[in-house]
């Protein structure tokens, strides 16, 4: 399994690391066959973030509000770290947003029709 983590690196500026997570198989459920199965990461509650009709305006850069997990649902969005690396990211994109202090991230939303979930950890 493959992640993108928003970190804040030692000189206080928001960075991108990919992160690979080696799975093992393993029963989840009765009845299922073994799956490939990474984790158990640690989350507390879920939001799940719609945009209102007709957009939002542009965002500000901004560090995370807490560590926390978040899965693109749908639509799609961009994120900006401190020395100008940006990435796109669409549905079934998972990051892990750690950036909660420093200069932050600019998040941009590319369609109207983005959501997501966030896990805080």
């Amino acid at each position: 399994m493959r992640y993108v983590r928003v970190f804040t690196d030692e000189n206080g500026r928001s960075a991108f690391e990919d992160v690979e997570v080696e799975g093992a198989l393993a029963v989840t459920v009765e009845g299922v066959p073994p799956l490939l199965v990474s984790g158990p990461f640690p989350a507390s509650s879920m939001l799940v973030v719609e945009q209102p009709p007709g957009g939002t305006p542009d965002w500000e850069p901004h560090v995370a509000p807490r560590r926390q997990w978040l899965v693109v649902l749908s639509g799609k969005a961009a994120v900006t770290v401190s020395n100008g690396d940006r990435r796109e990211f669409g549905a079934g994109s998972l990051l892990s947003f750690e950036d909660t202090e420093g200069e932050g991230h600019l998040s941009t939303p590319l369609t109207d029709d983005l959501s997501y979930a966030m896990f805080p950890h």
